[in-house]
Formats: structure tokens, C-alpha cells, sequence
């Protein structure tokens, strides 16, 4: 046999062993492919090469360009599936040094629908870490859809998948994908530590899920036992919790789901409730109004509803005693706390004059007040209550987002109240994912101008115009409104808005939904002049939609206006009373809330009283409450 048959025969017999073991060595081992191919070679004393420099960290930038380069020219000749691994360790090495421009051409160039599911998950991952690095979500999101079945990859390589999926869910703000896919993956890790860093980061994309999507997510039929468990514990945290009798949802949580994964092992950052122990418990209230004055009138409303909630408590153990303090000549913050420490107080409930609130907002106060009116900033021991606009509005963008709606258009009065309604409207619905497409303020003198500019026909007719000017064409025309809008956030009184809804109704703008504060309704049925308001829903008050309560009974049975809009105040005195005791734990409790006169009341970083209404539909003319 010649040299030249015998150098054949070996060749044939040995590079086939070679790839096959530079295959295993690669999958098993993870070794460089230059190193493999530089051993073997050495071992097998073929025909001199010369080898591609193996990197390291000193390694010039040069040195590992040479290298990819090395193993591109290898890809060029080889199969596809081996040419597919090539370029996948030359892009690895791009990426290494920074190369990410190149390494991306490289692997964009690789046909993974050939590959088998290791190596396609390894060209897919490169490609996605790439994107997630450039902020880029949707296109992480793009390549991701073309990774293999989880099921045919090993367990480590389906934890990266989906890591990578949730890291594209919250860089594109899809935090309730986010948290499924996480809730998903916690099936292939079994380290306590890791699995505890992945609940705590499920518990925040869960946090961070708006209302209506949690909802649906609750709805679908096939959702397995970690999924809806998951799911009912961040419905539970958000629900309302029975301050005043010191239940909690979490707790009905636990007793339902006790071997669910998340109550074995709790997010670290979930809040727990806070004990019966922390009421505020106290012996002497200060109550600090004015006899005297534009608010004399407003404050004895109010001190009546809070002597009527005391008297009717009197069944307490050791019910506390009220000192009345006139704030009528209380000017300065400093005289406002020296009148209540002589009069050895420990709890202030007031003052109402609302530059008061604000002066003690900016002051150290060695007690806790329970102030009637609202400062722009929160301070300690400072809690701020009261019947403002900017609670209802805040509350009726909540309830339109939380119905879906998330493009509205906002009117409101040319008054202090209506451009304080409108900032809150705008704050609150643009804070929780929604859009304000446009908004206006009116009167009674430009009310039809200002619903025709905000619906935008007078664009329709102006484009109608122009068009037959253009054509010389004396064509039908059909007027129309804007269509980039689904709701309207609306601040009006009764007489405004029955003159509002059939503007609306005219201007082709009958089909939006309407969310409204408390002004809209006066408070007493009349059929017949609101008949025009069909359709609006409003936020209003236990008092004024429930069935009447003991206190508001007894109230009535001596006062003749409980009925009306002033009658409200009554509901704020003895809300007042009845919520000082639990501030604190309100404040300790996300969710928590306690059921009064005037909504559902919680409270918020800033120690103010929020209030979450009750909300109704006209229908006949006639408020109905909605479920």
C-alpha cells in the first residue's frame, strides 16, 4: 500500500473519531473549539497548522478578532449544524470584547429552525441578552418566540428561557406576563435562597398589574394550583380589609392556600397586617373648631355628627373625654399647639381652616392631629381628612381605568374646585397607565363651544368644507367626532350637567361612558330634571346612597337637611370620631380600609385620608347603585 493510500485510509478513519469526540467534548465539557482542534491535531501529529491564538484576559482585542475569524473560515466548510456551532463560539467571543455590532450579523445569519433545541436555545439567548442590553423589549420579545419547546431542553437551559422572557416582560411593561412566566419557571429551581429571590420578584410584578388585568387573569378556567394561588393573594392584599373588626384578607389567604408555594415560602416584601394592638388609644380629644366666622356654620355640622358618634360609643370600656378648643382666634401654629397642651389633650381632631392644616403642616408637632382639610405635603403626626374634590376625581379616574377605559377626554368648571378636579383627574388617571387625550374647562356662557372644540366636529366640518372647495363637488356630508377617546372624566353641577349629556349626546358623543363626581348629583331623587343625566355614573357617599344608619337616623330626627349636600358634613364628623383609632394601623396597612359615613376610608404615605366611594348610575333619572 502507498504512502499516499495509507495517509487516505487513516484520514478517513481518524477525523471522523476526531469530530465525534470534539462533539461530545464540546456539549459535555464546554471546551473552547480552537483548544479541541489544536489537541487533537498535536495528538494525531497531522500535517503542521497554524492555530488561532486561545484568548485571555490580557488577550489584545486583535488576538480574539483573529480568533472568531479562525473559526468563521472553519464554519465556511463545514455542515450546517457544525457551521451553526462555529459561528455561535466566534459571536461569543465578539461578545466577550465587546464586539456586539459583528457578533450580531453573525448570529442573525444562522437558520436556528435547523438546529437541535440545545443549540438553538444558545443562538436565541445570545440574541435576546443582546436586545434586553439595548433596552430593545419587543424585539427580546420577537426572538423569544422562536425558542424551542421547553420541554425538549434540559432543566437549566428552560430556567434561562424563561428568566429571559420575564427580563423582556418588565423591560416592555408587561408585568402580569412578567409574573406568570415566573410563577412558570419557580418548577426548576430547588435553592431556597433563589427561589426566594424569584417570589419576591413575582410579588412585585404582581404589585405592579392594574386591577382589571388581575381580574381577567382570575376569570380564565385553566389556570393551574401556583398560578391561581399566586393570583388570589395579590387580589387579596388590594382587596378591602375589615379594619374595624381587625380581619384580613391575607389571613383568609392562608387558611385557604396553606401549602401553596408562595404561603411556605413568603415574599420578603410583603407587608403584614398590623396588630389590634396599635389602635390609637386616648383619654382626652381635643376638638378645635371655630364658633365663629365663614366656617362657623360648616363646623358646627361637623361637631354635631362627632357628638352623635360619641354618644353613640358610649358603650367603650373608658370612652375619652372631649374638650372643645375655638379655633376662631388660633392664628399661628405655636398658639394652635399651646392651646391643646394646656388643655392636656392627646389627640386634636382639627383644625378646619385650611391655610390652619397648612401652617401645621410645616410645624413639629408633639401630638397627632386629625385636621379637616387637606395641606399640599404630608408631616408627622399630621393626618388630613375632609370632603375635597380632588378625592372624588381621583376615585372616578380609578373606577374608569379599573373598567377598562384608558384614552378620556376631561371637562370641568372654570372654578377653584373644577381646576382642582381636573389636576387630579389628569394626575391619577396618567399615573395608573391611562392617556388624556384633551380637556376643557367652560361656563354657562361658552358650554356649547367648549363641547364641540373638545370633540373636535367643528374639525369634521372644516375638512368637509375645505374638500368641496377643492373638488368644485356638492357632496353629503356626515358629521362626526374625534375617535382616539373611550371615556369622559366629568366635574359639573346638576344644572350644567343636564345641559352637558345632551350636548354630548348631539355632537355624536352618546356612546362614551361618563365617570363624574358627586356635584353631578344633589343629593335628592328628582325624576323629571335628571332625566337628561341617564347613563352618567358618580361616585357619592354611603350617606347619601345607602339606606340611613343609626347615626344619620338620629341626626335627621333633629335636623331637617341631612339630605342635602350640606348634610355631608354630619357624615364627616362622625367619620372623623369613628376613624381616629385607627389611623395608625390604616396608615401600616396597604388595602386596609374602614367602612364610614363618607366611603370607604384609607390612608396614604402622607397621612391623608383617601376616600373610596360608592358608585351609582342614573337610570330613569334616578341614581341605582352599581354592584
Amino acid at each position: 500500500m502507498g504512502v499516499a493510500t495509507i495517509y487516505k485510509t487513516a484520514s478517513d478513519i481518524i477525523f471522523p473519531s476526531i469530530i465525534r469526540v470534539l462533539e461530545y467534548m464540546m456539549n459535555m465539557k464546554r471546551l473552547s473549539l480552537t483548544v479541541a482542534l489544536t489537541a487533537f491535531i498535536a495528538g494525531c501529529a497531522m500535517p503542521p497548522t497554524t492555530p488561532p491564538s486561545v484568548s485571555t484576559g490580557k488577550a489584545s482585542t486583535n488576538t480574539v478578532i483573529q480568533d472568531a475569524d479562525y473559526l468563521l473560515n472553519l464554519a465556511r466548510g463545514a455542515q450546517p449544524i457544525r457551521a451553526a456551532e462555529l459561528k455561535t463560539q466566534a459571536a461569543e467571543q465578539l461578545i466577550a470584547r465587546g464586539e456586539l455590532d459583528r457578533a450580531d450579523r453573525i448570529l442573525a445569519g444562522i437558520d436556528t429552525s435547523i438546529l437541535p433545541p440545545s443549540l438553538q436555545f444558545t443562538v436565541i439567548s445570545l440574541r435576546t441578552r443582546q436586545a434586553l442590553s439595548n433596552q430593545q423589549g419587543e424585539a427580546a420579545l420577537g426572538y423569544l418566540a422562536n425558542m424551542p419547546s421547553l420541554s425538549t431542553l434540559p432543566d437549566n437551559q428552560a430556567r434561562l428561557s424563561e428568566s429571559l422572557y420575564a427580563d423582556a416582560y418588565q423591560l416592555n411593561g408587561q408585568s402580569l406576563d412578567e409574573a406568570m412566566i415566573l410563577i412558570e419557571s419557580t418548577t426548576y429551581v430547588h435553592d431556597e435562597a433563589e427561589r426566594q429571590a424569584i417570589h419576591d420578584r413575582i410579588w412585585n410584578a404582581l404589585q405592579s398589574t392594574d386591577n382589571q388585568a388581575l381580574y381577567e387573569a382570575l376569570q380564565r378556567p385553566n389556570n393551574n394550583y401556583n398560578l391561581q394561588g399566586w393570583l388570589e393573594l395579590a387580589q387579596a392584599a388590594r382587596t378591602v380589609s375589615n379594619i374595624e373588626s381587625n380581619t384580613n384578607n391575607i389571613d383568609n389567604w392562608l387558611n385557604l392556600w396553606q401549602a401553596h408555594p408562595a404561603a411556605l415560602l413568603m415574599p420578603s416584601n410583603f407587608n403584614t397586617p398590623v396588630a389590634i394592638a396599635d389602635l390609637i388609644n386616648v383619654s382626652r380629644i381635643g376638638i378645635m373648631l371655630p364658633s365663629t366666622g365663614k366656617l362657623s356654620s360648616a363646623a358646627s355640622a361637623i361637631q354635631e355628627g362627632i357628638m352623635t358618634a360619641h354618644y353613640a360609643n358610649q358603650s367603650a370600656t373608658q370612652p375619652p373625654e372631649l374638650i372643645f378648643i375655638d379655633s376662631s382666634y388660633l392664628d399661628t401654629p405655636e398658639q394652635i399647639i399651646q392651646a391643646a397642651q394646656e388643655k392636656g389633650v392627646e389627640l386634636v381632631i382639627g383644625p378646619l381652616d385650611k391655610d390652619k392644616v397648612i401652617a401645621l403642616s410645616q410645624s413639629a408637632l408633639p401630638l397627632p392631629f386629625l385636621a379637616l382639610n387637606y395641606a399640599n405635603t404630608g408631616a408627622p403626626n399630621l393626618y388630613q381628612f375632609g370632603l375635597s374634590a380632588e378625592d372624588e376625581a381621583r376615585d372616578a379616574a380609578t373606577q374608569a381605568l379599573n373598567n377598562g377605559k384608558r384614552y378620556a377626554l376631561v371637562i370641568t368648571p372654570e372654578t377653584d374646585w373644577g381646576e382642582r378636579a381636573a389636576v387630579a383627574f389628569r394626575e391619577t388617571f396618567t399615573q395608573l397607565g391611562g392617556t388624556i387625550v384633551a380637556e376643557t374647562s367652560f361656563n354657562s356662557s361658552n358650554l356649547s363651544q367648549k363641547v364641540t372644540q373638545l370633540l373636535k366636529t367643528d374639525d369634521s366640518k372644516a375638512r368637509a368644507r375645505s374638500l368641496r372647495q377643492i373638488t368644485g363637488l356638492n357632496f353629503e356630508f356626515e358629521e362626526r367626532r374625534r375617535q382616539d377617546a373611550d371615556t369622559i372624566l366629568m366635574a359639573a353641577r346638576p344644572q350644567d350637567a343636564r345641559l352637558i349629556k345632551p350636548l354630548l349626546a348631539f355632537y355624536f358623543a352618546a356612546d362614551l361612558p361618563i365617570y363624574a363626581t358627586s356635584q353631578v348629583y344633589s343629593g335628592q331623587a328628582n325624576p323629571r330634571a335628571d332625566i337628561d343625566l341617564n347613563g352618567i355614573m358618580f361616585g357619592e357617599t354611603p350617606w347619601v346612597l345607602s339606606p340611613p344608619s343609626q347615626n344619620q337616623q338620629t341626626i335627621a330626627a333633629v335636623k331637617n337637611n341631612t339630605g342635602t349636600r350640606f348634610g355631608r358634613l354630619y357624615a364627616m364628623g362622625i367619620d372623623a370620631y369613628n376613624l381616629y383609632p385607627y389611623l395608625s394601623q390604616l396608615r401600616s396597612t396597604p388595602g386596609g380600609r374602614l367602612n364610614g359615613e363618607t366611603g370607604q376610608l384609607s390612608v396614604n404615605e402622607l397621612n391623608q385620608v383617601n376616600r373610596h366611594l360608592q358608585w351609582a348610575i342614573f337610570e330613569d333619572g334616578i341614581p341605582k347603585l352599581i354592584d
